[in-house]
């Protein structure tokens, strides 16, 4: 028997590594002889960050860098901090070496902790932990048509991406701010929050221009008070990158977050500045989507028909997420009551993303609410509480797996004092980014016509009757009868997937 079949290729993704590894940070810190003994520590913070990584056949060498932030109270009740950077080297194996390899890493802190050894020592110890995904293109084989042998085939359009240019740039942005005359001038910066509020992009000529800015919310110690002071301020960045062939055929996701902030005072005969350093890592995920028609299932009204069925997990068109949502914590002083509130905030870490039982999509993250404050007694005092949030995107999940990159950030916070010794804050979370689903999809890679079992049923007759229920398909109706699918189409002038009501069908009888 003679029969043809014609393939078609198409492009998966592959997953080469995804799990998360954990690193402890740990210090043993002395204070420099300049800096005021330690009466009490009021926080203590890690701020991870991936400071390089290469990629070597399979083996994966990042450099993960801790920022450690120590904020303490001397005796005499100043405001002090100290910062310390500790680098880790680190590496893992990938599954197999392979092209196009898209890494993403994301460190985030579990835990930071702080004893205090003697008025000048502390202990510091903390856990990062590190959520690595790789994932590479790999190639498949569909059957998209055949010829002979009766084949009959169903076809399903399938909508991948054909071509994936995944590019991680670091901008290093190096600027002075005035903080203008209405403000002091910094003598200690007790904490520097920065977030990408915007990031636009531009193809042009087989490069990616990216420009946007960088919110600063800061607090310090003036040079001429022990009263803190907060700002918030913006620093913009650019950047022009060389990707070999992206063109405007493609979909560019780009994902901006601000990896270190170091912020400083800086020398001004006019209005207080800060010199500030900014570490921006840019990803660039291109994607370019192709569609094609393949066989999902298959039969002949001549001979038995094996098919060979495959499996391949295929990435369906990125999902944008710009939502916001408020979440509020209540805060409680303990010890006494709050006289006044110096600052107060929340902050975010990394975000996940998971289907719930109703087939939603479900975003959750942890989200930190801060507050520095003063006691009766004019002292400084720290708050700190925890919760989890949660958002579910509208709609139900086309996909079987899902991950998400999104930027999470806190645009504004509120707070008010709710009792002597309690507060609450309520903080405006944005989140926006994209959702990455994959689909289970069943194909046919191969078939195979058993010649010694041919089909025998219903040959003495041109035509049969059969009787059709409401929702049937004509192609499981003709399947099951062995017969041509578009002589029973034709014959009953059908043009629907499953039957509206129940009906006689004719099925003609043909090779």
């Amino acid at each position: 028997m003679d029969y043809k079949l014609n393939r078609e290729n198409f492009t998966v993704s592959q997953t080469l590594f995804d799990s998360t590894v954990q690193q402890s940070a740990e210090l043993d810190y002395i204070l420099p002889d300049y800096y005021p003994e330690i009466f009490k520590v009021l926080s203590i913070k890690i701020i991870p960050s991936i400071a390089k990584r290469s990629l070597n056949g399979t083996k994966l060498d990042y450099e993960l860098c801790a920022k450690v932030r120590l904020v303490y109270v001397s005796e005499s009740g100043e405001m002090s901090a100290v910062e310390q950077v500790l680098s880790y080297g680190k590496s893992v194996e990938l599954a197999q070496a392979a092209k196009s390899t898209r890494i993403v890493i994301t460190p985030y802190t579990e835990s930071a902790s702080c004893r205090v050894v003697n008025k000048r020592r502390v202990d510091i110890r903390g856990i990062v932990s590190i959520a690595i995904s790789a994932t590479a293109d790999d190639m498949m084989q569909a059957v998209s048509d055949a010829y002979g042998g009766g084949i009959q085939l169903k076809k399903t359009l399938l909508t991948y991406p054909a071509k994936r240019i995944s590019v991680t740039k670091k901008v290093t942005v190096v600027d002075e701010v005035e903080l203008g005359l209405s403000k002091p001038a910094v003598k200690t910066v007790l904490r520097a929050d920065a977030y990408v509020g915007t990031a636009d992009k531009k193809i042009l000529s087989g490069k990616l221009l990216t420009k946007g800015e960088a919110i600063i919310s800061l607090l310090y110690i003036p040079e001429d008070s022990d009263d803190p002071e907060s700002i918030k301020f913006s620093v913009p960045f650019s950047q022009i990158s060389d990707i070999e062939g992206l063109d405007e055929r493609y979909d560019v996701i780009l994902d901006a977050s601000v990896c270190d902030c170091d912020i400083k005072p800086a020398q001004s005969e006019g209005n207080p500045t800060v010199s500030c350093e900014l570490s921006i890592e840019i990803n660039c995920l291109a994607m370019r989507f192709d569609s094609r028609e393949l066989a999902s299932d298959a039969y002949s009204t001549q001979y038995e028909a094996i098919p060979e069925m495959s499996e391949a997990q295929i990435e369906c068109v990125p999902v944008p997420i710009n939502e916001s949502i408020k979440s509020k914590a209540s805060l409680t002083y303990y010890d006494g009551e709050i006289s006044s509130v110096i600052s107060a905030g929340a902050e975010l870490g990394r975000i996940t993303a998971e289907a719930n039982a109703s087939g939603e999509t479900v975003l959750n993250g942890r989200i930190t609410f801060y507050a520095y404050a003063k006691n009766e007694a004019g002292k400084p005092i720290y708050l700190e509480v925890s919760d989890r949030i949660s958002l579910a995107l509208p709609g139900k999940s086309v996909g079987a797996s899902r991950s998400c990159a999104v930027s999470a950030y806190v645009g504004s916070a509120a707070f008010n004092l709710s009792s002597s010794n309690a507060m609450e804050i309520t903080a405006d979370v944005k989140l926006s980014g994209h959702l990455f689903e994959t689909s289970s999809l069943s194909f046919i890679s191969s078939i195979t016509l058993d010649e010694t079992k041919p089909i025998e049923s219903g040959k003495d007759a041109a035509i049969k009757l059969y009787y059709a229920e409401k929702g049937e398909e004509p192609w499981l109706i003709a399947k099951r009868c062995h017969a041509s699918l578009a002589a029973i189409t034709e014959e009953n002038e059908l043009d629907t997937v499953r039957l509206e009501e129940a009906k006689m069908i004719l099925i003609p009888i043909v090779d």
